[in-house]
């Protein structure tokens, strides 16, 4: 049996991810996002629960960053699990997640006053119907799995019990703080992204929105703000999407290679994206990058950090793609850093016409490596077909299916 196995689940546009390393009967499980409400409860549970019968567990539970296609799937899962101490669907050691407290404050220890917890609450309020009127526009009514008390995946972690960014303190998860984190002893893992620059990001479209409604606003440790913060973030991500965000339809993807290629990456603007913890596992001779919905100037500075520092070698065994393959988050230039023979798109393709031609180009447009593209949903794009060009650039397609998850052994 293989020593890593990593099981990407149906998530519709967003991520879900289950990475199993080590021996048999000596695994050790890490869970990267849970897609929407329905990847849990479809897919993801009964997985889970496999898991748990057999005497597993999941040693660490990363939710990349505050994004609807990222963390429905956990607060589900976390609602149905209860407490840490007495898990009702499997146990979980440790989740890393940055939220609110993690960002650079200096909070107040004085209460907050009525002014201030309406203003919160009616914060929270509004994220709770914007969710659910999403909900109600993408399924039926009878289909909706939504959490429909609005639960905050803040709000469960502290009510859970669990160990929350146990590995650093309990401070934010970013990186260079520190430069290795050790699951196990054979297990290591190295965070590239965010960086202090992005969670500051973060902190000051926090603060201006806070000075809407009253300029001195305490800054205290009051759970309002984090259930406030995070559904800030899901409202303020979904309307910094821009048409030119939707790239070309798959049906009218022409074989037009080299004029994808010439087109500049034009950078995301997205701060949740920004602030994606994006990094790379590290087993024995084998190496796992998972960029998230990073930026690809980022990812970059930090590659190229580890190369100078540490004389690192940018190859890795498994590549999941950032941000669905958008054209904003896979640059040329990152690519002259890193390196697979496997590029993994984690999407339905029905978002924004992700994976973006553009990104596939650039992967596939480099002579030498002989490359594997895999998808977790069957897509129609004419680059991905075309056998002359899979001839000439020595790569491969491989895609999944909308019942089963996708496994990838290594």
């Amino acid at each position: 049996m293989s020593e890593i196995r990593i099981e990407s689940f149906p998530a519709q546009e967003g991520d879900c991810f289950l990475v199993s390393i080590g021996k048999e009967k000596n695994k050790t499980h890490i869970l990267i996002d849970g897609g929407y409400s329905e990847t849990y409860h479809d897919y993801l549970k009964a997985r889970l629960e496999e898991l748990n019968k057999a005497g597993e567990y999941l040693s660490l539970v990363v939710v990349t960053h505050i994004d609807s296609d990222h963390i429905e799937g956990i607060i589900e899962l976390l609602k149905e699990n209860k407490l840490a101490k007495s898990p009702q669907i499997v146990r979980i050691d440790e989740i890393w997640h940055n939220s609110y407290r993690h960002l650079n404050f200096e909070k107040k220890e004085s209460e907050l006053n009525m002014d201030e917890k309406l203003i919160l609450t009616e914060m929270v309020n509004k994220g709770k119907l914007s969710r659910q009127d999403k909900k109600n526009n993408q399924h039926n009514q009878s289909k909706d799995i939504s959490a429909k008390d609005g639960s905050t995946l803040a709000g469960l972690i502290y009510k859970g019990k669990y160990n929350w960014n146990s590995s650093v303190n309990a401070l934010p998860i970013k990186c260079n703080t520190p430069d290795i984190i050790s699951l196990t002893p054979d297990i290591k893992v190295r965070i590239l992204s965010p960086s202090l620059e992005s969670l500051n990001k973060l902190k000051k479209i926090w603060v201006k929105e806070l000075k809407k409604d009253k300029y001195d606003f305490k800054i205290t440790d009051d759970e309002l703000f984090d259930d406030a913060y995070e559904f800030f973030l899901l409202d303020k991500d979904s309307y910094e999407d821009t048409e030119e965000d939707k790239g070309v339809s798959h049906k009218d993807q022409n074989l037009r290679l080299e004029s994808f290629l010439k087109r500049k990456t034009k950078n995301d603007t997205s701060v949740a994206n920004g602030s994606s913890i994006s990094f790379i596992v590290e087993y024995k001779n084998k190496k796992l990058l998972f960029l998230a919905d990073s930026h690809p100037q980022d990812i970059y500075k930090e590659v190229e950090r580890l190369i100078k520092d540490c004389n690192y070698i940018p190859f890795f065994d498994f590549i999941k793609v950032s941000h669905h393959g958008s054209n904003r988050n896979t640059s040329t230039e990152l690519l002259t850093l890193i390196e697979s023979p496997i590029y993994f798109f984690s999407t339905n393709g029905q978002k924004h016409n992700h994976p973006h031609p553009e990104t596939i180009a650039r992967i596939i447009s480099r002579k030498g490596q002989k490359r594997c593209l895999m998808f977790n949903y069957p897509l129609e794009s004419e680059l991905l077909f075309d056998e002359d060009l899979k001839k000439e650039y020595n790569f491969k397609v491989e895609f999944g299916n909308e019942e089963t998850f996708k496994v990838i052994d290594l």
